[in-house]
């Protein structure tokens, strides 16, 4: 079978805070390689939002004043405890080690008038195909890859749409985007929800594949780790992964430490002399394998569980979408370790069995060959 040789990638490589964004876009592009095919990211970077409104020109000007959380405590909502961290070089590093990209573009108009040296484009994985999630809402265009010319073959692997239902409500941009689907050769998403979405909204049936992370396997990212030779050692301790922690989820944290024993430690960032920095992605990668048990709300922080076989808890957040986690955790019988943030962690865990990672590592496997077979399959140029 004769398939495409020279691939190109696009997705949300680009970020300066979210590990799994650049540990899954160096997920597609190790495994494109290692089957024989050059592949690169579509290094695409929209700029933000020019306008963000008064509301967050107001809210910012609370948090400098430092009254924004007692607005918040006074209408009874949620107090994060949240710092300003440094050192987001830590990403771009990752990124120059582990990424091969093309030139820089920041506007789709850009982008439509290069000249694509590619037999297929890739979208994904993440929640590229989620529009209320862009930079700028016009990204659409550029993710769902109307600057493909049509003799090179488009696929979407492992897209994900972030919640279980379709959020633009726009007639035109609905009916233009669903021309853009249907143009591709191949779709995938990461959730069970998203096939949902591609038969009732756009028309297509999807097929349902891992993400790139359980993708590719442990193996990528123990290298990754070893890439570092000064990472240090968190054995022994449970760790937390979260984007939202208020004093309810730390309090219970520490609980669950002193019921087990353990120092807890925030795997996030780290606090260095009055200051806040980002770990090293290969020290983050570390702190997970490294731990005896994680909490997290975070969608690839779980998948990293799975690879290293960890005890954990995921913290669900509603707003964020619920529907990825629920999939993803559904797939490998896993849903017992779903919590609240305001849960006791000490309660919960005492009454989980520990997790069956022979049976959890017989359906990753099951799950992998499909999804290296579709990918592989879609990108045969054959009859195209």
């Amino acid at each position: 079978m004769a398939i495409a040789k020279k691939v190109g990638i696009i997705n949300f490589h680009y970020s300066d805070h979210n590990y799994g964004a650049v540990l899954q876009a160096a997920s597609v592009e190790h495994f494109l390689k290692e089957n024989g095919i050059d592949a690169k990211h579509i290094d695409y970077v929209s700029k933000e939002r020019e306008q963000k409104g008064v509301s967050e020109t107001l809210k910012n000007i609370l948090k400098k004043l430092g009254i924004f959380d007692n607005i918040k405590k006074l209408l009874g909502k949620d107090v994060h405890l949240k710092h300003e961290v440094e050192n987001s070089v830590v990403f771009e590093d990752f990124r120059n080690k582990w990424l091969t990209r093309t030139e820089r573009f920041n506007s789709f108009e850009r982008l439509k008038k290069y000249p694509l040296d590619f037999e297929a484009v890739i979208v994904g994985s993440d929640q590229v195909w989620r529009p209320t999630q862009f930079n700028q809402y016009s990204d659409y265009k550029v993710y769902f890859l109307s600057f493909v010319p049509s003799h090179i073959k488009k696929i979407s692997y492992a897209a994900s749409f972030g919640v279980d239902h379709w959020e633009v409500s726009n007639k035109i941009i609905n009916d233009e985007i669903k021309s853009y689907v249907r143009d591709f050769s191949a779709v995938s998403v990461r959730e069970d929800s998203g096939l949902k979405i591609c038969s009732s909204v756009f028309g297509i049936t999807a097929e349902h594949v891992l993400d790139p992370t359980l993708l590719v396997g442990r193996h990528f990212f123990e290298q990754i780790i070893e890439s570092e030779s000064d990472n240090e050692n968190t054995t022994n301790e449970i760790v937390y992964y979260k984007l939202d922690v208020n004093e309810e989820f730390l309090k219970s944290a520490v609980k669950l430490g002193e019921w087990q024993s353990k120092k807890v430690k925030n795997i996030y960032y780290k606090h260095n002399h009055h200051i806040y920095e980002y770990y090293s992605v290969p020290e983050w990668l570390g702190n997970i394998k490294n731990s005896d048990f994680v909490i997290t709300d975070s969608f690839h922080c779980v998948c990293f569980c799975i690879l290293f076989e960890k005890e954990f808890l995921c913290c669900v957040n509603e707003s964020r979408g619920l529907s990825r986690l629920q999939s993803l955790l559904g797939m490998f019988n896993l849903s017992d370790r779903i919590c609240s943030s305001n849960d006791d962690f000490t309660s919960k865990v005492a009454s989980l069995a520990p997790i069956n990672y022979m049976q959890v590592n017989k359906l990753l496997e099951q799950k992998r060959y499909h999804s290296k077979r579709f990918l592989l399959d879609s990108l045969s140029l054959t009859g195209y």
